[in-house]
């Protein structure tokens, strides 16, 4: 089968891999780093404090994904999808309106498991299971989605916190968590 013919056959498929790994991007670190500096200087935090809060919350989020990581092979693509969507959501409106650094730990935690962790896990459990002899490609375009945020979320929203303050941007990334919900949907 040809490149073409596979994106032709395939493209609401690899295109379902590709929004859930670019919808990742809300819980990985090189787009929580763009609010660090903001998130430190409204809370009073050191970098060390800082550090040690998104340590914390990062390493439970790992250590939960171990057991959690089963539900892929439990649910359905489509609802699992939605749920973690809804999820990372509700992470980000609680980024937006977290009042008290004791919180942080549990934002952050809720930013990884969602975002970093199960939007990625269940991307690659997707493609993995779709397809068997066009895995290795299905994979590296469905990948596609993580490279394509690395590349233009950080520009967006740094050009975009000139104008607004760092909390409306994570109230932002909840509704388009929340629009990648219908078109999620409407891919499988």
């Amino acid at each position: 089968m040809t490149f073409v013919d596979f994106i032709r056959k395939n493209a609401s498929w690899v295109l379902a891999g590709g929004v859930l790994t670019f919808m990742s991007s809300f819980g990985q670190t090189f787009f929580i780093s763009i609010f660090g500096g903001e998130i430190r200087d409204d809370f009073g935090l050191s970098h060390a404090e800082w550090g040690s809060i998104y340590a914390i919350g990062t390493g439970v989020s790992a250590i939960v994904m171990v057991w959690a990581g089963v539900v892929t092979d439990i649910l359905r693509t489509r609802v699992l999808g939605a749920i973690v969507l809804i999820g990372l959501a509700v992470a980000c409106v609680a980024m937006a309106s977290i009042s008290h650094a004791f919180l942080l730990p549990f934002v952050i935690f809720a930013l990884r498991f969602f975002g970093q962790g199960m939007c990625s896990h269940l991307a690659v459990v997707a493609m993995s299971r779709w397809f068997v002899s066009n895995r290795g490609r299905a994979l590296s375009l469905a990948g596609l989605g993580f490279s394509i945020g690395e590349a233009f979320l950080p520009m967006c929203f740094v050009f975009v916190m000139g104008f607004w303050h760092w909390q409306n941007l994570w109230l932002v990334t909840a509704g388009v968590c929340l629009l990648a919900i219908p078109v999620l949907l409407r891919l499988l």
